[in-house]
């Protein structure tokens, strides 16, 4: 087990109400910009946690979101999709505090998943759905996405040919009243894939139905593919009660049907600043289960959170994470392999 050590925690003070974070990101310097859902907001903190300005705020000035913002981030660029058809470009000023740059009224042809530029927004990824669902029409267990790289060309995108296809779990859907209405949900233990952005132009695939990740440079040429072999672990009726408990046995026995009975090898896949992977493996009711591996795939430990915590940055020796119990805030820890 590997031991963490709180180093400090961001709470509620006159300037910042820790509520729904969404996204936590790190900057060369270790600044904090965090991305609010509730008050749609994005905040910054130095590497200490001091509170260092609120960058964006709900609105519809200039720099301002309309709504609940996707965040994107390479180092150095901070882009907000999905606000109100608009990209929102942020960037730090001469004293390293992001602040509202440009709107892009790109029309993407599919949905930005990351930056693949370094020092602009000149070059990003989207993705494209294989299929489209209609509504009122369950959809198939898997659907692929299709990654694409896009250019901006002047006033016009240039969109290269598929360069990843990813394969992610549909929703878990209800159909009630005849048909009309339709309740969306998430199943644990999915085997869905996903791409996340790293810096240098370099992207990392969690592929848990092969059981392997891949990391490809910038010109998606494979880098380097991690194959693990894990041992089965069987789906059980406690596994059940943890997700499920309070909803009736004849529900709980159709979700039981579209859940497989070995769990996958890992649902959440982080790389940290030292080439360590922290694999998400288990969620039960005795928290969270990380294993951290080399970049050989060599185990160096784990570590169990509470359930209440996620995850979102390894970075210098040090966690970050979101924590919900009793109150949100976010904790610092520092941890030795």
């Amino acid at each position: 087990m590997i031991e963490l050590v709180k180093d400090f925690s961001i709470t509620e003070s006159e300037d910042y109400i820790p509520a729904w974070v969404t996204r936590m990101f790190l900057t060369k310097n270790g600044d904090i910009l965090v991305s609010e859902r509730m008050e749609k907001s994005i905040h910054q903190f130095d590497s200490l946690g001091n509170y260092v300005a609120q960058v964006a705020r709900e609105g519809r000035g200039p720099g301002e979101l309309t709504q609940n913002a996707n965040a994107h981030f390479n180092g150095k660029l901070l882009v907000m999709s999905n606000n109100n058809g608009m990209l929102t470009e942020y960037r730090p000023n001469d004293e390293g505090i992001y602040e509202y740059y440009t709107d892009h009224t790109l029309r993407l042809p599919g949905v930005l998943r990351g930056i693949h530029s370094t020092d602009d927004f000149s070059a990003f990824y989207i993705s494209v759905d294989s299929v489209r669902i209609p509504f009122g029409t369950v959809p198939p267990e898997f659907t692929t996405d299709f990654i694409h790289l896009v250019r901006v060309e002047g006033d016009s995108l240039r969109v290269e040919e598929k360069v990843l296809s990813i394969e992610t779990h549909s929703s878990y859907v209800q159909i009630s009243e005849d048909g009309n209405t339709m309740n969306y949900s998430s199943l644990p233990y999915r085997y869905s894939e996903y791409m996340i952005p790293l810096p240098g132009k370099r992207i990392m695939v969690q592929r848990p139905s092969s059981s392997s990740i891949e990391i490809y440079d910038e010109n998606f040429d494979l880098e380097h593919q991690l194959n693990l072999n894990v041992k089965d672990r069987l789906v059980t009726d406690a596994d059940m009660d943890y997700y499920f408990p309070e909803i009736s046995s004849t529900e709980r026995r159709d979700r039981r049907e579209l859940i497989r009975d070995v769990k996958p090898p890992f649902t959440r896949v982080l790389l940290d600043d030292n080439n360590r992977f922290w694999l998400q493996i288990d969620e039960t009711e005795d928290g969270i289960e990380y294993v951290v591996l080399n970049y050989k795939g060599d185990p160096l430990g784990r570590v169990m959170l509470p359930s209440e915590s996620q995850l979102h940055a390894v970075r210098n020796n040090k966690l970050y994470l979101v924590d919900r119990d009793p109150e949100t805030r976010i904790d610092v820890f520092s941890v030795e392999l």
